[in-house]
């Protein structure tokens, strides 16, 4: 039994079983075996590649976003673009040096807490001059930037089975699912005027709230740009895809509860519940898009099939409207 593992038996059979959500933050952030803290493989030939990585296209869309925030905001002498969850670093690079090419004097931010990643993208940005912090509360409000690609996936799930909560219990050295009744403070994050169906699973993000409004208090005034897959309310309940899902290796994993470290989990953003949110933490929601609608905004087009590279190959499966990826803009 992995080290992981055991000392989740051990805190249920102290404690009682958990929501899915501390085993899911357990899961990817353990201090010391969680999937994230030490650095996994990202991109070829690891756990998982972004569209970050695909195409130069990616990049070049957050840098234009970047220099059209540093021109609306008068072309302040304090700018600090952010990027919360950078990955390997290589994206923060690539913006970074973007920026450095069209003049923009700029400060970069990069909110991180693995330390095996922060670890990673130190190498990947060496020679260029940032900032790394845990959480966005510990950056002083200012003019600027802030970009998440793939962050809010992340964020720890509760999971009902309709009308109950699945928790995670513990039988022998396994750890097992558990139902019991779901509370109202749970199931007032379904979206309004969604019915569930008895017996259907449902993941609601009680934390995507709160960093909203921890991303917004990072700036004074600025926009705030975040790439992820998801829907807008019911659409992420509508049974498509399973409301919690694995990778390992680049393909589906197994069983959310099997080897807890070793795998990802991830479930959809609900961007509509993102957009209700905005108000009160000092927003104004500007758009929301679909990745390829964003890229094509900023002049990136696929050329026709003969003609393509492997590159342009990559380009046109960004631009793939099938993809569930959205971008959402707000302003501060």
């Amino acid at each position: 039994m992995s080290g992981l593992r055991a000392r989740l038996v051990e805190r249920i059979a102290a404690g009682g079983p958990l929501t899915f959500a501390a085993y899911m933050e357990a899961a990817l952030f353990d201090p010391v075996d969680g999937f994230y803290t030490g650095g996994p493989g990202i991109g070829q030939g690891g756990h998982f590649a972004t569209a970050a990585m695909a195409h130069p296209a990616f990049a070049d869309a957050v840098v234009k976003e970047a220099a059209a925030t540093w021109e609306e905001l008068g072309r302040p002498k304090a700018f600090r673009v952010t990027e919360a969850g950078p990955g390997t670093g290589g994206l923060a690079r690539r913006v970074s040096e973007g920026l450095d090419a069209l003049g923009i004097r700029h400060e970069l931010a990069l909110i991180e807490r693995s330390t095996g990643l922060a670890a990673r993208q130190r190498e990947t940005l060496d020679g260029i001059p940032a900032t790394w912090v845990e959480h966005p509360a510990e950056l002083k409000p200012t003019s600027g930037f802030l970009y998440a690609n793939e962050l809010v996936d992340a964020l720890p799930v509760r999971l009902l089975q309709w009308p109950d909560e699945v928790l995670v219990g513990a039988d022998g050295d396994r750890l097992v699912e558990v139902l019991r009744p779901a509370d109202a403070a749970v199931t007032r994050l379904l979206p309004a005027g969604f019915e569930p169906r008895v017996g259907g699973r449902y993941a609601v993000r009680p934390g995507m709230i709160p960093l909203l409004a921890s991303l917004a208090g990072s700036l004074r005034r600025g926009r705030i740009a975040l790439i992820d897959y998801g829907g807008v309310g019911t659409e992420v309940h509508d049974g498509r895809r399973p409301p919690v899902r694995t990778y390992i290796g680049g393909q589906p994993g197994g069983d959310p509860l099997q080897a807890p470290g070793t795998q990802d989990l991830t479930a959809d953003v609900d961007f509509g519940a993102l957009s209700d949110a905005a108000g009160p933490c000092g927003l104004e929601v500007e758009a929301l898009l679909t990745q390829p609608a964003w890229l094509r905004g900023h002049g990136w087009e696929a050329p026709p099939a003969e003609t393509r590279t492997e590159e342009d190959w990559a380009l046109a499966g960004l631009l793939d409207e099938r993809l569930p990826f959205m971008v959402w803009l707000a302003r501060r």
